[in-house]
């Protein structure tokens, strides 16, 4: 696949999102109250970035294929998607991290995941673009790619030990209950260091490009994995469900990390 008019439409989308963060910041700095559109469920905040990020990249997507089949956190088709046996099917997340965003925190980005016709990812691209991040993977068995000044260089995962990694976790521990709550004290005695971030696409980010070891949903969408599933396999990266098993966008619960040995820790750890 050719992903540079993901790639463009990302690099618009994220720099026009990019202003409007650092005007919203200003406001809170002079104690000005930020705006939302609306709380589509409770605790759950969607900002007009959201939709306007979105926009843009539906736009350079039906541009590029007039009858592709598209999927968005912000829309309402998701219901959809399993059983959607198109060949090829993009799925959104415009603005993942909206909560860091509206808080005036500078870690969230903005994804699109490419899928097979069984839910498989098999591209995506993934833009952060306060940390100046922006990655690409165009296939199954191709490396995710970093865009640089002078051009795009393969990236890699850093092997680590649990013992010295960081890993990253869930963060709306409300909803997960006590299993959730179980086994992430279990990982605070045996990991390095954890931490819990608020950005799904994010976090992937930093495990292709060797910062982060792991990053553990105990219930995510398929909106949070599908651009990370597929650039974190491509630098090298493990990703399975809770028992080691093979799964698609559609499993909830996932780890994913940044090399066999460590995600073999990692399954130890849940399984107690």
């Amino acid at each position: 696949m050719n992903l540079n008019f993901l790639v463009s439409a990302l690099e618009i989308a994220g720099e026009r999102a990019l202003e409007s963060f650092k005007v919203r910041n200003n406001n809170l700095f002079l104690g000005i109250k930020t705006a939302y559109l609306n709380e589509k469920s409770p605790r759950e905040l969607v900002l007009r970035e959201d939709i306007m990020c979105q926009k843009i990249i539906i736009d350079a997507i039906l541009s590029e294929q007039p009858n592709a089949k598209i999927y968005s956190e912000e829309g309402d088709n998701l219901h959809e998607l399993e059983a959607d046996i198109s060949p090829l099917k993009y799925i959104i997340d415009p603005l993942d991290g909206t909560h860091n965003f509206y808080f005036g925190i500078p870690y969230w980005g903005l994804s699109v995941g490419v899928v097979d016709q069984n839910n498989n990812p098999i591209g995506g691209v993934i833009f952060l673009p306060c940390m100046g991040i922006l990655l690409k993977n165009e296939g199954t068995n191709l490396p995710t790619m970093l865009k640089l000044k002078e051009g795009w260089q393969k990236v890699s995962t850093v092997r680590r030990s649990l013992n010295k990694a960081l890993v990253c976790y869930d963060n709306q521990f409300y909803k997960f209950g006590a299993e959730a709550s179980s086994i992430y004290e279990r990982l605070t005695h045996e990991a390095f260091t954890t931490r819990i971030t608020g950005s799904a696409v994010a976090d992937a980010a930093l495990i292709a490009t060797g910062r982060v070891n792991a990053r553990i949903w105990n219930n995510t969408m398929s909106y949070d994995v599908a651009a990370g599933m597929a650039v974190v396999r491509g630098a090298g990266g493990k990703i399975t469900g809770f028992t080691g098993e093979k799964i698609n966008v559609l499993e909830p619960k996932v780890i994913m990390s940044s090399d066999e040995s460590i995600h073999s820790s990692l399954l130890e750890l849940i399984s107690k």
